[in-house]
């Protein structure tokens, strides 16, 4: 099968089939897809009933031209007639494309398909079939001005857990954790085995906050759920790490969205691994100054603990802390900022942690997700008589 026909829509095609015989429903259910998936829905629907490929406008017409002919059949004869006999009949009498007809039990084409795009092991897709879901998403995406967002795992020491336990039992731990992203994922993603002991999961309409809650709770289940003789590995556990990239936020290609994604993959391993990381590109929306200052942040109703704040800007916070604090974590912000005799008050969130060489300290970045319209004056006001020292 080519890159013409979206593989994804074959599965809802086979469902379609179910009303094969019954030309209202057919119809209805066909037009719901058209409407969630475009033109593409013709070609797909080609594909799975006589194995022909065609370009979107070409198996348009094609289709247009078959449901006529059911319509007409449907009112020549008593009973309901199934579309695959109209089907059957236009490419052999009129169109003349099939030559020998062949018929395939749908069942045995399914698993035919099953076979090409799903991998051996662990059942997942594979990787030739991520990369066409890949390419579909991504138009689909900006069809729709809709988020997409890849993430990219990696076993952590994997060629130590082969070495002691020998690659039967690297196999089935693998198979183990597909079975965990496996339960773990939506209807609308696509879970893959990139390659090796890496896997890639694809998130449909998911920004990169909401990707970050699913990535992680597949993380959390890994270190929890028990894996044959895991002590014996680096960490004394069997763990994954992660790196994810969002469309039009990180990379506009396929080619980039994967290199962002495998780079905060490479993050993650560098920060000590079990850990997710989200791509961060090297620039700031917001104007930052170093403010020597002190603040509290809150984790819960009895924890509140001091930091020291490095930098500031109308979007976020940049703070060293004695711990690291996991991404997508939610702070309540105490700051005293220079010059101002009352304390912001803010909501933020943890967008990037990255470990100092020095004094076991960690760099936090955090972006403002609520602040009062009094604590952006303080800051605003800050910002702007700094930037009068530094003209002056």
């Amino acid at each position: 099968m080519t890159g013409k026909v979206d593989t994804i829509l074959l599965a809802k095609i086979f469902k379609l089939l179910k009303y094969s015989a019954n030309i209202d429903q057919f119809t209805e259910k066909l037009e719901a897809f058209k409407e969630k998936f475009g033109d593409a829905v013709y070609p797909a629907l080609l594909f799975t009933t006589a194995h022909l490929e065609y370009s979107e406008r070409t198996a348009k017409k094609h289709c247009k031209e078959i449901l006529k002919r059911w319509s007409e059949a449907q009112k020549n004869i008593n009973r309901g007639i199934d579309i695959r006999v109209i089907l059957l009949d236009y490419f052999i009498a009129v169109n003349k494309k099939i030559k020998n007809p062949k018929i395939i039990e749908i069942k045995l084409f399914e698993q035919t398909q099953k076979e090409t795009f799903v991998d051996e092991l662990t059942q997942l897709y594979n990787y030739r079939y991520f990369k066409r879901a890949l390419d579909v998403e991504i138009a689909r995406a900006n069809r729709y001005k809709s988020p997409l967002t890849l993430v990219i795992f990696d076993v952590d020491d994997f060629k130590n857990y082969n070495d002691t336990n020998g690659h039967l039992a690297g196999n089935k731990a693998l198979k183990q954790l597909a079975g965990i992203i496996s339960d773990t994922v939506r209807n609308i993603d696509v879970a893959a085995r990139f390659g090796g002991e890496e896997f890639s999961l694809l998130l449909p309409e998911t920004t990169k906050d909401g990707a970050l809650v699913i990535a992680d709770r597949i993380r959390c289940e890994v270190e929890k759920i028990s894996f044959f003789n895991e002590k014996k590995q680096p960490m004394k556990n069997f763990t994954i790490s992660g790196g994810l990239a969002t469309l039009n936020v990180d990379a506009v290609s396929a080619t980039d969205l994967i290199n962002k994604a495998d780079k905060a993959l490479y993050k993650s391993k560098t920060l000590g691994k079990n850990r997710l990381t989200s791509y961060v590109e090297e620039r700031r929306d917001f104007e930052r100054v170093s403010a020597k200052a002190k603040g509290h942040i809150i984790f819960g109703k009895d924890s509140e603990e001091m930091v020291s704040v490095l930098n500031v800007s109308e979007g976020g916070v940049l703070f060293s802390f004695k711990r690291i604090i996991p991404l997508g974590t939610k702070l309540d912000m105490s700051l005293k900022i220079p010059g101002s005799k009352t304390k912001v008050h803010c909501q933020a969130k943890v967008k990037r942690t990255e470990e100092l060489e020095e004094n076991r300290l960690y760099e936090i970045g955090v972006r403002n997700v609520k602040l009062s319209k009094e604590g952006r004056k303080i800051i605003r006001d800050f910002l702007i008589a700094e930037a009068q020292k530094c003209s002056n």
